[in-house]
């Protein structure tokens, strides 16, 4: 595993077309919008470091929004919300556009950005908003960037979107880590890929899964991430448009691939689905259930329970290939030496079109280790 996303410090080179001009702000024009209407397909607008309010809007083109790396703390996207007021939106970006943010502290927005387009989000910080970052019917890679405190989801996904979402810190928003709505889809299959994030401190799930009649064309795959102190579930399935968790664990029929996770003092674990691939997991002192309500096709392999509430609440599954013992865990969830965890995994589960593999290049050793951390890596 590459980060933990503990600490985020990962050095950002702009992406930028080799002719695409450096509009500055305030320098070149005195608005963030009046530079983004300026620019043309791969021009940057560099902000820079102050206390930035407007509402702001890419439609039809591709550019990078950027401050410089070391400015994120002093470089403010503010939407303006105190007391009553929800505060204004901060950037939407709609379809045909292609959008590279980077380096804002983003905060005090009801809605802060909204992706319709294309979007690629690193190494930002979400802060005090209420849903941060909304994905509706959008697409694009979200990276290196903190989500805390936010009132609502630290990240929402709606219609037929799609993302990556790897080493993130997300923690201590007021509903969900991470929120996904599987509202209908019948076109390409939609990829939604959490990987290498660390989970922790969220009022409500981790990340909530919520259903909708009928079964739509996407696939998740959530893969060395740590769940950590979630108040409810770290990942929870729901029925029927429901967002109030009620731990009923539905029978979510879209594929769900959890792999190589830490659960670490959550709630619940994993509530629900039909259709789920549980492979080389960790959960530990989870107050309730490791495991509630997953049956259906599911497969089971090689994951490891230590001091939980129960192992098992409502699944049918063939259990045959847990481990019951002290994983051993560092401070930074990785497993110390002696650790049954070590070269304790499987690199695959499932066979046929159903078959799960883990990454070759992600695991040292003859098999991968259990949980979200390689003893060797």
């Amino acid at each position: 595993m590459k980060s933990l996303a503990l600490a985020l410090s990962i050095s950002f080179t702009l992406a930028q077309d080799p002719a695409g001009k450096t509009l500055r702000v305030p320098a070149d024009h005195s608005t963030i919008q009046a530079a983004l209407d300026a620019a043309r397909n791969g021009d940057t607008v560099l902000v820079e470091p102050g206390t930035w309010r407007e509402s702001l809007k890419v439609a039809g083109k591709s550019v990078t929004l950027a401050a410089r790396a070391q400015d994120l703390d002093q470089t403010i996207l503010d939407g303006g919300a105190s007391g009553n007021s929800d505060g204004e939106e901060i950037l939407r970006i709609e379809k045909g556009s292609d959008v590279t943010l980077t380096g804002f502290t983003i905060r005090n927005s009801h809605h802060a950005v909204t992706v319709r387009g294309k979007a690629q989000i690193v190494r930002n910080r979400f802060h005090r908003n209420g849903d941060a970052l909304s994905f509706e019917g959008g697409s694009g890679v979200v990276r290196s960037t903190t989500f805390e405190d936010n009132r609502d989801d630290g990240i929402d996904m709606d219609k037929s979107s799609e993302a990556l979402i790897e080493d993130n810190l997300i923690r201590n928003n007021r509903d969900d880590g991470i929120e996904v709505r599987l509202h209908d889809h019948a076109g390409p299959l939609l990829k939604i890929t959490v990987r290498g994030n660390v989970i922790s401190g969220n009022k409500e799930d981790g990340i909530q899964l919520i259903d909708y009649p009928g079964k739509s064309s996407r696939i998740f795959r959530i893969e060395r991430n740590v769940f950590s102190g979630n108040a409810m579930a770290a990942v929870g399935c729901m029925s029927d448009g429901n967002t109030k968790e009620n731990y009923e664990g539905a029978d979510i029929p879209e594929p769900i691939q959890l792999i190589n996770n830490t659960f670490v003092d959550n709630r619940y674990g994993l509530t629900g689905g039909d259709n789920v691939v549980v492979l080389n997991n960790i959960f530990l002192r989870t107050a309730r259930s490791a495991l509630k309500k997953v049956d259906g096709d599911s497969i089971f392999s090689h994951n490891l329970f230590w001091q939980n509430g129960r192992e098992f609440e409502e699944c049918d599954l063939d259990t045959e290939g847990k481990v019951v013992a002290d994983p051993l865990l560092g401070s930074d969830f990785r497993p110390a030496a002696g650790s049954p965890c070590i070269d304790g995994g499987a690199a695959s589960a499932g066979e046929g079109g159903r078959k799960v593999v883990v990454a070759a290049e992600t695991y040292k050793g003859p098999a991968p280790d259990l949980g979200a951390v390689e003893s060797g890596k």
